[in-house]
């Protein structure tokens, strides 16, 4: 699959598609679903959707985890493969060989598999599997109250990367030190943004500078986002964008958001809204040199779908509560 400058007419063409296709869905899954097909360069298929969700449906009943909250971006991940069916297998291996060390099965280790098959080859997956776990027992250790299944995703992404992982785990906690000190009360997403900078290049103390100088200039800029969304500021932070020219289209790109239908508001006060506009800038600002482009590429994408989804799933699972709390 290749990667192309982020179309925003193809955007709009196939949240439509998708928005009639998935009626009964929550709009920020069809915004994931839109954005995955404009990043591919691909426009949304009804036929091909309606086969891969046939597809999905056959070898899944709909208590997996399969048909839960990712059903959007699976069905999606299936019409774009080139074989379906080999697509599913490879997923469905993914998540099994994670098995292996997490037990318990979600929609966390679904993603954390979707993310593994998407970016390594089937023959390391138990080594990459083997590294995710000596990841994730460091995240634990180092913080058993925040360390959760949320978090598997990140582990995996932190394993991809050929690095040692008591280093990994050094460099994460030494961005968590320096950023949770401006966010004290926000935990857990600071520990989300030190697992993302600890992919990127340079020291802790250059990537947390970088990241706090975006988090600022998008304030500047008007650009205001949650504690939960704010880890994509980490992501453009290690693509080596100068935060200005970051902020600036991400405006640009929230005002073409807010006037799509079923986008608008994306969640209270257009915090997802804003979210999902950093992260078109994210994947426009990936290098065209061939050389870098295909990894990173993945790599970016990635990182943006583990955020916008663990940030979709507490958004409705806070609305669900809700919705059960008031009619209590």
């Amino acid at each position: 699959m290749s990667y192309g400058f982020f179309q925003q007419e193809l955007f709009a063409q196939n949240l439509e598609v998708i928005r009639k296709f998935f009626k009964f869905d929550y709009n920020s899954l069809h915004a994931i679903g839109a954005f995955l097909y404009t990043v591919a360069g691909r426009l949304a298929d009804r036929e091909q959707l309606d086969e891969s969700l046939k597809l999905l449906k056959s070898r899944y009943g709909i208590f997996s985890e399969f048909r839960a909250h990712l059903t959007i971006p699976m069905v999606v991940k299936i019409s774009l493969a080139e074989d379906p069916e080999a697509y599913l297998e490879g997923v469905a291996a993914a998540y099994s060989a994670l098995s292996k060390d997490f037990l318990l099965g979600d929609e966390s280790r679904l993603l954390a598999a979707t993310i593994m098959y998407d970016n390594a080859r089937m023959e390391d997956l138990d080594s990459i599997c083997a590294h995710t776990a000596k990841v994730y027992q460091g995240m634990k250790e180092n913080h058993p109250w925040l360390t959760g299944q949320p978090d598997l995703p990140f582990a995996v992404l932190m394993a991809l990367q050929d690095e040692e992982a008591e280093k990994q785990l050094l460099d994460a906690e030494g961005c968590y030190s320096i950023v949770q000190e401006r966010f004290p009360i926000s935990k857990d997403a600071v520990q989300t943004v030190s697992h993302i900078l600890a992919i990127g290049k340079g020291s802790p103390e250059e990537k947390s500078a970088r990241f706090l100088d975006f988090y600022d200039t998008f304030r500047e800029y008007g650009l205001k986002l949650s504690s939960e969304s704010m880890p994509i500021l980490a992501v453009l932070a290690n693509t080596g964008l100068s935060a200005e020219a970051a902020a600036a289209q991400t405006r640009e790109n929230d005002e073409f958001l807010r006037r799509q239908k079923g986008v608008g508001l994306l969640g209270t006060g257009g915090d997802l809204r804003r979210m999902f506009a950093a992260a078109i800038t994210s994947v426009n600002m990936i290098p065209e040199d061939p050389a870098v482009f295909g990894a990173l590429s993945g790599t970016v994408l990635a990182v943006i779908l583990a955020i916008e989804i663990a940030v979709m799933i507490s958004v409705i699972s806070a609305t669900m509560h809700s919705s059960s709390s008031s009619g209590n």
